[in-house]
């Protein structure tokens, strides 16, 4: 299966937060042994380095390394994709989730991998798995 992975999926595993931590570090794990087919947007890395360098400096270049190193597809993002996220931002009054939004549609991406269910269930047609639920919803074995 194919997903596109939200930017506190990696922010969680880097801070392993006491709930999401563990969680997320399984969903990379899996990106990096390759049990999923992952998808980022250069967004996600902006917004991993930004999020992560308020409360860690030292962290967050390391963390962005780490996430160059997964075998992720990057997306693009292009002047169509922002007047596309522009659309969903009218339509859902998400902010920048409707540019993840926007790549995810550009690549026939229905499934997100996501602690944010407050923006994402906004936008319409996109299906969300929870780090909580990510391996009975992608059915993964360990």
């Amino acid at each position: 299966m194919s997903y596109y992975i939200d930017t506190n999926i990696f922010v969680y595993s880097a801070l392993a937060h006491p709930v999401y931590g563990k969680p997320c570090k399984h969903i990379i794990d899996d990106i990096q042994n390759q049990k999923i087919k992952a998808y980022c947007s250069f967004l996600v890395a902006t917004e991993l380095l930004g999020s992560l360098a308020k409360i860690d400096k030292e962290r967050a270049p390391v963390a962005l390394n780490a996430f160059f190193s997964l075998p992720t597809k990057m997306l693009q993002i292009d002047e169509q994709v922002l007047l596309d996220a522009a659309e969903i931002t009218r339509q859902s009054g998400v902010r920048y989730d409707s540019i993840h939004a926007a790549c995810m549609r550009r690549n026939s991406l229905d499934t997100v991998i996501t602690e944010d269910v407050t923006d994402w269930s906004k936008i319409k047609n996109f299906q969300i798995i929870r780090p909580l639920e990510y391996e009975k919803k992608a059915k993964i074995q360990r």
